[in-house]
């Protein structure tokens, strides 16, 4: 355990909740009331008290307002209760589908998806019910029209059954479960309970997409320059697309996020504003091998299945085509397929001139789809 004086910030390494613990809470209160006179002098800043405070998750007592744990468990009750009738819903249309042969849904009528996905709005479960209406606009043409689908019930049968199983789940990965089927956290609530980490933040990049008809999504990766942590800063906008002006992809700032509770914590909120530093990104650190990212992309889906993309960096690929597809090989002649449209794909082409670069972006399992990449020393956004 750890004090810092000046800013009263307390670190700990037990795996005690809620943080700080109760040992570290302990040690500021006999600071308080003992003062400097309750502990033996050193000039000597220990090894061990200095990795503890450069910790990514070394949480600063901002607990303030933090609702009592009798009360966040009736809330997460009441919220898992609306899900209940969904949950019971999607079990039937599943195995509805499932004995009539997914194929069979490339020929249903058109409001095949429409009525569960309906049923699953209604029991508070948007995320959840936005995946499968997505399904209408996959054509059965399409070559991969198969695996889309699949993939879809797939994790939705993998949410119910890990409904079914909430009580044997983690505190972390039912905060995932929840998150994928649509029930999300306050920023109020991220920000006294989540995980708190300062650093310099390398812009990496991000997309503004429109996710239906009325509601767009903006996201925006940060690497943490010391903790090498990324952090996914998720906003929305409903009716017309219109962010506030947010960071500047190859932009860095220094300053503090908070992460939300995940098995695999990525997805995280700006504690306060970050400030601005005048340096560039300059090189983008990486896996040098894809072999290697794609290895570290299967260990972050064994800790949270329901991940929908994956930040991967990768330090030395080459932009090509290879049987009318273009993607990225490594040194070792591994191959990713790109997930970009042909013109940003023509780019990186002409980016690298036949060199590798160091490319950033969103790994789904299936593509690869770059957000930037650094040729030389610049940095450009794809």
């Amino acid at each position: 355990m750890a004090l810092d004086t000046t800013t009263n910030a307390l670190y700990c390494t037990c795996p005690f909740l809620p943080k700080p613990c109760v040992h570290a809470r302990a040690l500021g209160l006999l600071f308080a009331r003992a003062g400097e006179a309750a502990f033996e002098p050193t000039e000597i800043l220990p090894d061990w008290v200095a990795t503890l405070v450069r910790s990514p998750f070394s949480l600063p007592s901002r607990q303030a307002g933090k609702p009592p744990i009798e009360q966040q468990a009736r809330r997460r009750s009441e919220r898992l209760e609306r899900a209940q009738h969904g949950f019971d819903d999607l079990e039937l249309w599943l195995l509805d589908t499932l004995r009539r042969g997914v194929a069979t849904a490339a020929s249903e009528d058109p409001d095949f998806y429409k009525n569960i996905a309906a049923r699953l709005a209604d029991a508070s479960m948007r995320s959840l019910s936005r995946s499968i209406r997505t399904l209408e606009a996959v054509p059965a043409d399409r070559p991969d029209w198969p695996e889309r689908v699949t993939a879809v019930l797939a994790d939705a049968a993998l949410a119910l059954h890990a409904f079914r199983r909430r009580e044997h789940l983690s505190e972390a990965l039912l905060h995932d479960l929840e998150a994928f089927i649509g029930i999300t956290l306050k920023k109020e609530t991220v920000r006294a309970e989540g995980k708190i980490l300062r650093d310099i933040w390398a812009v990496l990049g991000g997309v503004e997409e429109q996710v239906e008809e009325q509601l767009h999504q903006r996201r925006t990766w940060l690497l943490g320059v010391h903790s090498g942590r990324y952090a996914l800063l998720l906003e929305y906008a409903y009716g017309e697309p219109e962010f506030l002006p947010g960071l500047a992809p190859g932009s860095v700032a220094e300053g503090e996020v908070v992460f939300y509770p995940s098995a695999w914590p990525h997805r995280a909120l700006v504690f306060d504003e970050l400030k601005r530093l005048p340096k560039p990104v300059e090189k983008i650190p990486g896996f040098e091998k894809i072999e290697d990212a794609v290895r570290a992309y299967a260990g972050a889906l064994g800790e949270q299945p329901w991940l929908p993309a994956f930040p991967m960096a990768l330090s030395a690929v080459t932009p090509g085509r290879h049987k009318d597809r273009f993607g990225l090989a490594d040194t070792c002649g591994k191959w990713l397929p790109l997930g970009n449209d042909d013109l940003a794909c023509w780019s990186l082409v002409a980016l690298g001139g036949g060199r590798p670069l160091a490319v950033f972006g969103e790994w789904d399992g299936t593509a690869f789809r770059v957000f930037s990449a650094v040729s030389s020393g610049r940095f450009v956004g794809i």
